[in-house]
């Protein structure tokens, strides 16, 4: 059996790598996962850096491209495999999937974020009750 082309690096519990393991699935295309432990600092070692300098998760490589955000990857994966298609190809329908999507990756993502939570915590010295509001 041939392995996967594509790998994905990505953590459980991360809902942008959910995202995409969401729409391989949907895709049914094989793909190699390769685990980023958040909580435990993968993302900054310089081996994982070398993948990301951002060293955020999720990242997929296929075929020598190098792919780092949620909804570009699955736009690529809509090219990939056109069926079935997650974001339509009909202005008006892409435009509002677009919307929401962004929407959930740039209004309300962040905010939940560990990294966001962490430094709210740690360098803001907020408590959770403040961070939840």
């Amino acid at each position: 059996m041939k392995a996967p082309e594509i790998d994905l690096y990505s953590f459980f519990n991360s809902s942008t790598t959910y995202r995409v393991r969401i729409a391989l699935g949907l895709k049914n295309l094989e793909w190699r996962h390769i685990g980023v432990n958040l909580r435990k600092g993968e993302q900054h070692a310089e081996a994982y850096r070398g993948v990301n300098p951002a060293g955020l998760v999720p990242v997929l490589n296929h075929d020598d491209r190098t792919l780092t955000q949620s909804l570009a990857i699955i736009d690529y994966l809509d090219w990939l495999q056109p069926e079935p298609l997650l974001i339509p190809q009909e202005r008006g329908l892409r435009t509002e999937v677009l919307e929401i999507s962004l929407c959930v990756a740039c209004e309300m993502h962040p905010l939940n974020n560990m990294r966001v939570q962490r430094y709210l915590r740690d360098e803001l010295r907020l408590t959770d009750d403040q961070c939840q509001t």
